[in-house]
């Protein structure tokens, strides 16, 4: 299995988005789909393993993109007046590292959600509700040990909504920070390459990993 990460620092135009209406998650799938060829099929995103996060850059001013994809990225295919600045490297590294007992700490954006039942009002049966605070927290604590780790520090924090296309759809999102265990490697290694739960096109679902300090 090959990943590869690419960290993009957005230009000062695209800041906005980060701190006004919510993250446009349509927008940068399009913008970020320039890294892999085009003819992919008919599910290019999926084909290419694009999964991405929006996040402050290290300084906190600047706002940045992780892109994950299973093929090599083409970064000089971004558009000038969007990518300040590009790094691509391999996770080879760490995904050949990964093994039970190890400890590493995580994070990722989710867009953690419910269906409703039979049981809630009639206009609510069978949508999809984003949970919020603990409910939140138990979802990513069965995702992650699905995903071949064990928590053992869990931090959430509510971020502004994603967006789609014309404000049409927006998706909540809580980012997941913390420490874990290596449960089950070889599931972690898929986990890490599908991404978890919903809203992939619009930037949630790519879990990070990196070895405990």
């Amino acid at each position: 299995m090959e990943l590869w990460l690419t960290e993009i620092t957005v230009r000062h135009r695209f800041h906005a988005a980060w701190h006004g209406e919510g993250i446009n998650g349509d927008r940068l799938h399009r913008e970020l789909m320039r890294l892999v060829p085009a003819d992919l099929g008919d599910q290019p995103r999926r084909t290419s393993g694009l999964l991405f996060r929006a996040e402050p850059a290290p300084d906190q001013r600047n706002l940045r993109i992780l892109a994950q994809t299973c093929l090599q990225p083409r970064p000089d295919m971004l558009a000038d007046e969007f990518a300040d600045a590009v790094r691509t490297r391999p996770l080879s590294p760490l995904l050949e590292t990964l093994q039970p007992g190890m400890r590493v700490r995580y994070r990722i954006a989710a867009n953690p959600t419910k269906r409703h039942g039979n049981t809630a009002e009639p206009e609510k049966r069978g949508r999809l509700a984003t949970l919020r605070g603990s409910a939140a927290d138990d979802w990513w604590l069965r995702r992650a040990e699905e995903a071949g780790l064990q928590p053992q520090q869990v931090l959430s924090t509510s971020l502004p909504d994603v967006r789609g296309a014309q404000h049409r759809a927006r998706h909540g999102v809580v980012r997941f920070d913390g420490t874990a265990v290596v449960t089950d490697a070889d599931q972690l290694r898929e986990t890490l390459a599908d991404g978890i739960g919903r809203a992939k096109s619009y930037g949630c679902g790519m879990l990070s990993l990196g070895p405990e300090r």
